[in-house]
């Protein structure tokens, strides 16, 4: 709570400050990172809220129609990342397990929707969904068992199903996705541990590895089962979002 009352008084010096705490951070993953392209969190071009579409259309589908799955969608209009490439004729799946969220994708959108959540085994969890004031309602709600404890927020708990997604694109028939946008705070590990690499060929995805929401230990294990599944680690947006592409699409 002291936090948010001084950043209420105080907005210009906690914006004065991200900004050095994002260059430093920035510095330090180019170091670590040599070969991978690093992107500030710079102004919205698009629609997502940290240029993801913007820097995954123009990289490497400018001109090009594809198919699109994205893995917590949350609002279909407002800050998404997935928006853009239906506006352009791709065709795409939606998940989203938050109720309120249902009818506005239904009425916005024409994605397939699927309104319930994603993880690595079929089953019903806790889900934490955000009650407060400051304009983050929703946007931070999260499986409870994975998603950050102190966010100094009001939730309220309910009870959503999840599915893994090989047995989503094994009933839809689906084996090719362009780009997968994985963005369900905290909760991203246990989605990738869902998928059938194997069974599905997935060209781009941008996945959510903040560590507002993840572990440095998540982080690490995320990174490592792309590797292991034949994906480059070709960017990453500054404290928010890893960016990978298959090493035969880069070809």
């Amino acid at each position: 709570m002291i936090k948010k009352i001084a950043r209420k008084i105080f907005p210009n010096f906690y914006t004065k400050l991200g900004k050095v705490k994002r260059s430093i951070v920035a510095r330090k993953l180019k170091k670590e990172h040599p070969n991978t392209k690093i992107f500030h969190d710079n102004h919205i071009k698009l629609y997502s809220q940290h240029n993801q579409d913007y820097i995954v259309y123009n990289n490497f589908f400018k001109n090009k129609k594809g198919v699109f799955c994205d893995v917590g969608g949350n609002h279909p209009l407002n800050i998404n990342n997935t928006l853009y490439f239906e506006e352009i004729g791709w065709e795409g799946l939606a998940f989203e397990p938050l109720p309120s969220m249902k009818p506005l994708w239904e009425k916005h959108r024409k994605a397939k929707f699927f309104s319930f959540g994603v993880s690595d085994k079929e089953k019903e969890v806790a889900f934490s969904v955000v009650k407060d004031v400051t304009g983050w309602e929703n946007m931070l709600s999260f499986v409870k068992s994975t998603g950050k404890q102190n966010l100094d927020l009001e939730t309220q708990d309910i009870i959503i199903q999840v599915k893994p997604l090989k047995d989503i694109f094994e009933r839809e028939g689906i084996t090719h996705i362009d780009y997968m946008s994985i963005d369900i705070e905290g909760h991203e590990l246990n989605a990738l541990k869902g998928i059938d690499f194997n069974k599905v060929r997935i060209n781009v995805l941008t996945i959510e590895v903040s560590t507002f929401a993840n572990s440095i230990q998540e982080i690490e294990e995320i990174r490592q089962l792309m590797r292991e599944n034949d994906y480059i680690l070709w960017g990453i947006i500054v404290g928010l979002d890893d960016i990978y592409v298959h090493k035969n699409f880069l070809n």
